[in-house]
């Protein structure tokens, strides 16, 4: 467990805390983060107004268990829920491994640094902020399509209204997978919880599939069920040519907004637009044939739209499906292997393979090495490697190298 101690609940501390370390530095105005473990206190780390983390402690018999970084992850994420985006580490307590490990760089003068600390934050503001939007836009044309439909009896315009409803559950979807996938990695879920991202585009695929297998099953029924056919009425035409320019619009920009955080969920969301445009496009044509050659058309175009909706949830079940499964980038693998190949003292990078969490990856792959190398210069070398491919490559997350001798 975690608490962070300020004022006078940090008071409150200060004899147990300098009872663990005596050389604690600390002050009254400092934030002071604490790993308890069964009620007792087994590490601490100071960080001042200034941003800069004076000090770092973990009890001697639980040091190498990975609690420095745990609670080096702890204030990193605590600090990007409010917005801050950099850390400060004073160059004195200097564990280049462990440090760098954590995300820490040399910076300038005597202080080393860790930034984009809120860039998690960003991308679910933007993720967030896109989905909102294209909520609140497809109420608005469910219901235009929907009432003008059926006031200029159109029933392929009903039909894509229907659509746009179930894009609005699909929206919906979207943002809890963006609340739930942007949660930061612990001790359950090390990887994060990105892949919810994946899932929730694969739950749009399937709510499409759904609506587009609904649509055609209404509409070839009614075509044996109706002897009267309507002509639909012009006001429909402006319906759908105001959706089409909104819905494009809309696509545009979420499209873009999901290229650039790396979201399956927001991409998925994106498509479902495009298959409005299609489905709308395809309305338009039935609508004009309906009006100027004969009103049968106008119930074969909202079987066209629902085929067309049916065949972009499956492209989204099957996209998001690869990567759920760790569908391997090949560019981004061979990318690696150069990269690595290219710092001499190891024989060959193998094995390279990937995982995807959300918008990062995560690698490991094997090195050989001359079998002549004691442990410690193997181990050095895997960590220099390790933290190049970490500071090349901005999405890649973690890297474990296993390394291989030649005898």
């Amino acid at each position: 467990m975690y608490r962070i101690l300020k004022g006078k609940t940090l008071e409150k501390f200060t004899e147990k805390l300098k009872e663990l370390n005596p050389d604690i530095i600390m002050n009254s105005n400092d934030r002071v983060f604490i790993i308890l473990f069964e009620e007792e206190i087994i590490g601490y780390a100071v960080l001042g107004k200034d941003k800069i983390l004076k000090d770092i402690f973990i009890k001697e018999e639980r040091r190498y268990s990975s609690f420095g970084t745990r609670l080096i992850e702890f204030i990193k994420n605590y600090l990007s829920a409010k917005g801050v985006d950099e850390v400060y580490l004073d160059r004195y307590l200097e564990n280049a491994i462990f440090f760098k490990k954590v995300g820490f760089k040399e910076w300038s003068g005597s202080l080393y640094k860790v930034d984009g600390l809120t860039a998690r934050e960003k991308r679910k503001r933007d993720g967030v902020r896109s989905t909102v939007l294209s909520i609140g836009i497809n109420i608005f044309l469910a219901g235009i399509k929907i009432f003008f439909g059926m006031l200029g009896k159109s029933k392929a315009l009903v039909a894509d209204g229907f659509h746009s409803v179930s894009d609005i559950v699909g929206s919906v979807v979207v943002l809890v997978g963006i609340y739930l996938g942007n949660k930061p990695a612990d001790e359950e879920h090390p990887y994060g919880h990105g892949k919810l991202e994946s899932i929730a585009g694969n739950i749009i695929g399937v709510i499409l599939v759904i609506t587009a297998y609904s649509l055609i099953v209404e509409n070839v029924l009614d075509y044996f069920r109706e002897t009267e056919r309507l002509i639909p009425e012009n006001i429909t035409l402006v319906i759908v040519l105001i959706s089409i320019a909104v819905k494009y619009v809309l696509y545009r920009y979420k499209y873009n907004i999901g290229i650039r955080i790396k979201n399956d969920a927001v991409l998925a969301d994106a498509r479902e637009h495009k298959s409005d445009v299609l489905s709308s496009v395809g309305v338009l044509v039935g609508i004009l044939l309906s009006i100027y050659v004969n009103p049968i058309f106008d119930l074969l175009l909202s079987v066209v739209v629902g085929l067309i909706i049916g065949k972009e949830g499956l492209h989204i079940i099957f996209q998001t499906s690869n990567n759920l499964m760790d569908i391997q980038d090949r560019k981004l693998i061979e990318e690696v292997d150069n990269y690595v190949s290219s710092f001499g003292y190891i024989e060959n990078a193998h094995d390279i393979r990937m995982k995807t969490s959300g918008n990062m990856v995560y690698l490991s792959l094997h090195i050989r090495l001359d079998g002549k190398m004691t442990i410690y210069e193997g181990h050095e070398l895997s960590d220099d490697i390790k933290y190049s491919i970490l500071n090349k490559f901005e999405d890649v997350g973690d890297v474990t190298i296993h390394m291989d001798c030649t005898i």
